[in-house]
């Protein structure tokens, strides 16, 4: 098998096989993939793997000695052929037995890397999904993890402190978060197409689609996790995605996600805005979509098991089918178990009164999240939600979808007096250690968003004028490099400046002065309970057409 992978080397041209030798190489491996034995499909999956992805390492001196840095290449030549020969359903068989030493990474890897291909991408999630793969990822990525969730930390833990001999537990715990992080990207790879997303959906919302290895589960095994309620597969995917514990986060590559979120302060965007990964962006948004889910074998980037499922719930929401999950009311009552006595009417509609949520509020913290994956995925999925007209009411009354978007836009910069009037504190509390998102196609989708919610309808115009949306939009745009997100602030601007009829500009500052200064002479408190104090101004004195700030 080790032949296949130098005659396939891209570097050696001189060496590789012409004509029907190369036909024989490939027809062999393909054999060795459908073979009965587990050790051939092991080493047709790493050939495979090999045949693929060629690395080279670079060394860097540095302060603290020589690092070495890996950087793969994918050899098209032969995702082409492993294509043709429609390799996808071997590969997609040994992924599914979850067993490492019959060659599941392997299989796992080299699947991400054809799904995500540029030239045989599309037609490799095509036979992805003929093999019924969509089932078999997500049978891998509700498997049941090594121990207890709760104790994945203290075995990251450990194994960090013993990096020599790891236990065995923590390399079950290294495995099966790998096997899961390549097979969320696989779902978010294949949920791309239209096919892979309703089929998805189909798998996932209904209450008996669950794991069927959840029902093989023992008694003893049973015990050990707790009982556990039937519940929709995505629902259980969704709960997996929200819970840090699978987290391992005394790796390094978590450490270095969330220093690069901490490491550069707010005040760096006034002084000097590095552009450098902007460049890429009118590449990476040509259809608003999130890039393939583009997995190196070769890294160690699976500290974060679930993190490509931020990429599933994007494409999902494309579908009316998808974002009515996502925005679908969750009622649960609180019952009070102390008190056995019988409770009087009023006692009992108390009691009666149910909290709402749904499933796109539990998502919104994730805007924050240290993770790039998530950060995007999460964006993308608000920007799609936002395509639900008949939501858009709950959107920004209850939900208050514009205060998560904004507050990725506010940066460090110091508001004025006339400024704050009407904004919510929270956008200027932190002052500088404010730090405004670094992504630029997380600007972009939070950006959309906001154009979306504005182009919806005249109330929803009138209530963001009246939350001071243009002062963050405006701010935002002072340090924008990028053309096309700077581009759609710009259309915001000229929801929020004018009035309905197009000839007044400045018409939101005076809407919001008149609010909260109505507000403020209201006699009744429950009315102003939830009113912002107006801090001290002239600026409430100004003519009817004077801009505050002059800048439209």
């Amino acid at each position: 098998m080790a032949a296949v992978s130098s005659n396939m080397s891209t570097d050696n041209k001189s060496s590789t096989p012409e004509g029907g030798e190369v036909d024989t190489v490939y027809n062999e491996l393909l054999n060795f993939l459908k073979a009965t034995r587990a050790d051939l499909r092991k080493a047709a999956a790493d050939a495979t793997l090999a045949t693929l992805v060629s690395s080279s390492s670079s060394s860097s001196s540095d302060d603290d000695g020589a690092d070495e840095a890996t950087s793969t290449a994918i050899n098209n030549e032969a995702a082409q052929r492993l294509t043709t020969l429609n390799s996808i359903h071997p590969l997609c068989r040994i992924a599914s037995t979850l067993s490492p030493d019959h060659g599941s990474i392997s299989a796992l890897a080299a699947l991400s890397v054809l799904s995500s291909h540029d030239l045989v991408g599309n037609q490799s999630i095509e036979d992805f999904l003929d093999a019924k793969g969509v089932g078999r990822m997500l049978e891998i990525a509700l498997s049941s993890p090594p121990t207890p969730v709760t104790t994945a930390a203290s075995v990251s833990a450990l194994a960090s402190d013993n990096k020599e001999e790891p236990s065995k537990v923590a390399e079950e715990w290294k495995v099966w978060r790998q096997q899961v992080n390549y097979a969320c990207a696989l779902l978010a790879n294949a949920t791309r197409t239209e096919r892979g997303a309703i089929d998805f959906i189909g798998l996932s919302f209904p209450d008996e689609a669950v794991p069927s290895n959840l029902s093989r589960k023992t008694d003893e095994s049973a015990s050990a996790y707790g009982k556990r309620e039937t519940k929709p597969t995505a629902t259980l995917l969704l709960s997996r995605f929200l819970n840090p514990s699978f987290i391992d986060t005394s790796s390094l590559a978590h450490d270095r996600a969330v220093a690069s979120m901490s490491a550069k302060t707010g005040m760096d965007d006034l002084e000097e805005y590095d552009s450098d990964d902007d460049n890429n962006l009118d590449d990476e948004s040509n259809n608003n979509e999130l890039e393939p889910q583009k997995m190196d074998p070769m890294s160690e980037e699976y500290y974060d098991p679930y993190q490509h499922v931020a990429a599933v719930i994007m494409n999902i929401a494309q579908l009316d089918t998808g974002r009515e999950f996502l925005l679908r009311l969750i009622h649960s009552s609180k019952k009070s178990s102390d008190n056995k006595k019988l409770d009087s009417i009023d006692e009992k509609k108390k009691d009666n009164n149910t909290q709402s949520t749904s499933h796109l509020q539990s998502l919104l913290p994730q805007l924050t999240s240290p993770n790039l994956h998530r950060r995007q995925g999460i964006a993308g999925t608000l920007k799609n939600c936002c395509f639900s007209r008949d939501s858009i009411w709950w959107l920004l009354n209850i939900v208050h979808m514009d205060k998560s978007l904004l507050l990725t836009l506010a940066g460090p910069e110091e508001l004025s007096i006339d400024e704050k009037v009407g904004l919510d504190p929270d956008y200027w509390l932190l002052g500088p250690q404010k730090v405004r998102e670094p992504d630029s196609l997380v600007r972009l989708y939070v950006t959309e968003a906001l154009l979306l919610l504005l182009a919806s309808g005249r109330r929803a115009r009138e209530t963001l004028r009246e939350r001071r949306t243009y002062v963050i939009i405006k701010l935002a745009d002072m340090v924008e490099e990028n053309e096309e997100v700077s581009e759609r602030m710009l259309e915001c601007v000229q929801y929020l400046r004018r009035d309905e009829d197009g000839t007044e500009e400045g018409s939101s500052d005076k809407r919001a002065y008149e609010k909260y200064a109505k507000g403020l002479l209201e006699s009744n408190a429950a009315k102003n309970k939830g009113l912002k104090a107006l801090p001290m101004s002239t600026s409430c004195d100004a003519g009817e057409e004077e801009d505050y700030d002059n800048i439209d």
